[in-house]
């Protein structure tokens, strides 16, 4: 049960990551502002499933289920870091896609 979990939370980033990616894209190869608001709209709902897996159901641990509350903190904080690190990581990954993507096209 565990395996399904993960391969439907992994489809699921893929899949907003692909919509963001084109959406950048879009943002690049034609520059107006209803574009760039479609990517940012888009990371912005990326990012909020990304929060939603790590805070709302932690699998990442750090203390015991009956911690205290100056430990649930450290873990939402810990937890909350962690959001913002794969968010950076996946957006600074869709973008070296994007550039290349757009780097081919525009070469051609």
């Amino acid at each position: 049960m565990h395996f399904e979990a993960f391969v439907n939370d992994a489809f699921q980033v893929v899949r907003w990551s692909a919509m963001v990616g084109f959406a950048q894209f879009l943002a690049a190869r034609y520059p107006k502002p209803l574009f760039s608001l479609l990517y940012w709209c888009l990371a912005s709902l990326l990012f909020g499933y990304i929060a939603s897996r790590f805070l709302l159901r932690p699998e990442i641990r750090i203390f015991p289920t009956g911690a205290s509350r100056w430990q649930r903190f450290v873990q939402s904080a810990f937890n909350f870091l962690l959001c913002i690190v794969l968010f950076l990581g996946l957006l600074s990954a869709i973008a070296a896609v994007t550039n290349g993507i757009a780097e081919h096209r525009f070469a051609q």
